[in-house]
């Protein structure tokens, strides 16, 4: 497995990207927020393993499970790091732009986020990305810029931007559907759905390890990615939906705080006595 450890690709246009990335973050916030600051770093971070990394190695030629941690990063991990470590006063800046205005529609956001994810996933598709660096590219960009779009709603910086609660738990319930439905297909499904994942070149000669120690073949792969796509990804979801149930919980008792604030405030103003 050695030289699979040594398979980090440090390409170029990914390590400057993220370097700029971060320059214009750090010349945008200086360092006015820690915890915005680590979640922003943390996302840029978890970014550049994904795509740099033996991980990337792997998804590339030999195993589809490695893909889809791939896509599970962009997807759903890295989108809510990226978003709560944007400055509010940046967030309400975009919003006000004219060109934001699919920012403010909660079903574009959604059809954007699980509909890429979805859309990537057919086998036509999936298949020709493998074979075609641009076309795999394109897929990365669109996974990570539809997380972004999906994602909005629920941890916008602007409050304004956010949707209700109860509409929030919608929002997330409907792509936890949809993640549950293609991990199900991937996992029950017939093996080989993607042909790019046949016999591969083996380039890092550690396919028998995978094959013979890991016991990854194909159609193990095909089962593992699919649970990968149904347990991990609707863990995300739920627990999502988990924190808009605890806001919602203490919702009234911070509405009950303010009608009793009010009240005290009645009682001492002098209007109160002059009735």
């Amino acid at each position: 497995m050695t030289n699979l450890i040594r398979a980090w690709d440090w390409e170029p246009s990914i390590v400057i990207g993220c370097a700029l990335v971060c320059a214009g973050y750090f010349w945008l916030e200086r360092f006015r927020n820690l915890k915005r600051t680590i979640c922003f770093l943390t996302g840029i971070l978890l970014l550049l393993l994904n795509l740099v990394s033996p991980l990337d190695a792997l998804a590339d030629e030999y195993l589809l499970s490695a893909h889809t941690v791939q896509h599970f990063f962009l997807c759903l991990l890295i989108p809510p790091l990226l978003l709560l470590g944007i400055p509010d006063e940046f967030a309400k800046a975009v919003l006000r732009m004219r060109v934001a205005w699919p920012l403010r529609s909660a079903p574009f956001t959604w059809v954007m986020g699980v509909g890429v994810m979805l859309l990537w996933q057919v086998p036509i598709l999936f298949d020709a990305a493998l074979s075609n660096e641009p076309l795999h590219i394109l897929q990365h960009v669109s996974l990570l810029a539809g997380g972004t779009l999906y994602w909005w709603p629920i941890l916008s910086p602007a409050e304004t931007a956010r949707l209700p609660i109860l509409s929030s738990i919608s929002y997330l319930f409907t792509a936890c559907l949809a993640c549950s439905f293609l991990g199900a297909a991937l996992t029950f499904g017939p093996s080989g759905i993607y042909s790019a994942y046949g016999p591969p070149e083996d380039s890092l000669h550690i396919l028998s390890t995978l094959r013979e120690q890991w016991g990854l073949d194909s159609a193990t792969d095909q089962k593992l990615a699919g649970l990968i796509m149904w347990v991990p990804g609707c863990f995300v979801y739920l627990s999502a939906i988990l924190a808009m149930l605890g806001r919602w919980y203490r919702a009234p008792e911070k509405q009950g705080e303010l009608i009793a604030l009010a009240n005290l405030r009645l009682l001492e103003s002098p209007a109160f006595f002059a009735i």
